[in-house]
């Protein structure tokens, strides 16, 4: 009996020793925070508190393949996503695992591009485009006090210099800047200087339309040779000054940024070229042919395709065709060894012809595609009704304003001011002494009458007028081998700048 007493006890002994064993096993929970719990961006750093019980060892993973075995670890995301962080709660054998999300925000990125990339030139149009990413405002400042908060704006810088432009691309609680260096120069205009008839070729005389400052020579300067031609005419086309060279006859061009010349001139089927007028792709080049004062039947209008630099059609026209313009889709051709004005039809290329009382030379058109042009006296055929015309281009109709005295020079004896207000027209005026030089007349275009008082006088050999950026320009050349120069003048007829240029300059590009 004794015996079965003691078995009974050590049986309920080790009943309780179990269950006693049972009781103390541990209430393992897994609990964790982090911080900041939201606006996370790459390379921010989340701090997380552990804020489990009862636990001895932790084991993090912190959803990109990093992990820690730390209390109250802080890891560095180095990439935007969603990561699953888990934490492992151990004591012994009895775990709990926890687990939350992080959201690691994506960065905005602030990033800009701008064409031109270079030659940006005062008064060109830079244009931006934004690559940013992530960014739902922008603000720009241009370097020069001038701002934008547009997407993608575009600027006009008008002095020169360099400038630091910045974009601030940014969202709520992220921003970036990013700053660019954008190098901005003098526009440069060009004086073409004709040289002369006993073998100077022509020079190219810059103008720098910021510090009023000139430079010969600055073909040669640029491109390291002489120029082979005596330019008749230049224009800025498409991003290039194409010019008209006589003597060698052939057409040339220069990029209207560098002025360097990259390419071989048009000299096939090109005689004598005296002036152009472009439409898309083409340009219309007037051309004598050859010895037109001995023979009119040889002049020609060339159509030049300027993407294959050839001359795809000649249209012939004689007469001497001198000046153009483009208007209503018919090219008008200023003759000078007839007393008419030839128009073509751009699509038929049907001729007709405006009868004149004098030989014409030049064209100005306005804001309506209506044209003036410059009636002139010549020794080949003389005239008295010289003067301006205006064409009505819808119907061609022309009404004639005589003026005396007219100059026959080359190109540039009529330009318009900037609103087209006042023409500037050159001719010619006795002084006191009744010794016959140059002079600059206005027509005002809103009275249709010349001015009574001349806008300048007794300016000897004079060579050609033209405005340009709000200031008249006259070109002298006294002597036909000596260089000459421009005289500057406000269009109150202020003399406000005096440059030498090449030898005989008549006009003036941008």
């Amino acid at each position: 009996m004794k015996n079965k007493v003691k078995i009974f006890t050590f049986i309920a002994a080790l009943i309780f020793v179990f269950s006693a064993c049972e009781d103390d096993d541990p209430n393992v929970i897994a609990c964790f925070n982090y911080s900041p719990e939201q606006s996370i961006k790459v390379g921010d750093t989340v701090y997380f508190t552990n804020c489990s019980q009862e636990a001895l060892e932790y084991t993090w993973s912190f959803g990109d393949a990093a992990t820690s075995t730390e209390s109250e670890p802080y890891h560095i995301y180095d990439q935007a996503g969603t990561f699953t962080v888990t934490l492992i709660a151990a004591n012994g054998g009895i775990t709990e695992t926890v687990s939350k999300e992080v959201n690691i925000a994506k960065e905005v990125v602030a990033c800009f591009t701008f064409s031109p990339e270079e030659n940006i030139q005062v008064g060109d149009t830079v244009h931006f485009t934004n690559c940013s990413e992530e960014a739902t405002d922008y603000a720009w400042n241009f370097g020069d006090s001038e701002t934008s908060t547009e997407t993608e704006p575009f600027h006009v810088f008008t002095q020169p210099g360099n400038f630091e432009v910045s974009l601030t691309a940014s969202k709520p609680d992220d921003s970036q800047t990013v700053t660019q260096n954008i190098s901005v120069t003098a526009d440069l205009s060009y004086i073409i200087n004709y040289g002369s008839f006993s073998g100077d070729k022509s020079t190219i005389t810059a103008y720098n339309n910021y510090t009023n400052e000139v430079e010969n020579g600055y073909y040669k300067t640029v491109n390291e040779v002489d120029l082979t031609s005596n330019v008749q005419y230049a224009y800025n086309y498409k991003g290039n000054i194409y010019m008209m060279g006589n003597n060698a006859d052939q057409i040339f061009w220069v990029n209207n940024k560098t002025f360097e010349q990259t390419a071989n001139p048009i000299t096939t089927d090109i005689i004598k070229p005296r002036y152009f007028v472009g439409k898309d792709d083409y340009l219309y080049v007037s051309c004598w042919g050859g010895d037109i004062w001995t023979d009119e039947s040889l002049s020609y209008i060339a159509k030049v395709n300027i993407a294959t630099s050839l001359v795809e059609k000649k249209i012939a026209l004689p007469g001497g065709p001198e000046g153009l313009a483009i208007a209503n889709n018919k090219l008008y051709a200023a003759l000078g060894y007839k007393d008419s004005i030839a128009v073509i039809d751009l699509t038929s290329e049907a001729i007709s012809y405006i009868e004149t009382e004098a030989v014409s030379s030049y064209f100005v058109k306005d804001n309506d595609d209506n044209l003036y042009v410059s009636f002139v006296s010549t020794w080949s055929d003389p005239s008295t009704s010289d003067g301006l015309g205006y064409i009505n281009t819808s119907n061609d109709e022309l009404t004639t304003y005589n003026f005396s005295g007219v100059s026959s020079s080359y190109v540039n004896v009529l330009s318009a001011n900037d609103d087209f207000s006042k023409l500037y027209l050159m001719t010619s005026a006795y002084d006191a002494s009744w010794n016959l030089t140059g002079a600059v007349a206005i027509f005002d275009v809103a009275s249709k009458s010349f001015e009574t008082s001349l806008f300048a006088e007794g300016i000897s050999g004079l060579n050609g007028v033209e405005c340009h950026d709000g200031k008249v320009f006259t070109f002298v050349s006294e002597s036909a081998t000596a260089n000459g120069k421009a005289m500057v003048y406000s269009e109150d007829g202020t003399k406000q700048e005096e440059y030498e240029t090449g030898i005989a300059p008549f006009m003036i590009v941008k």
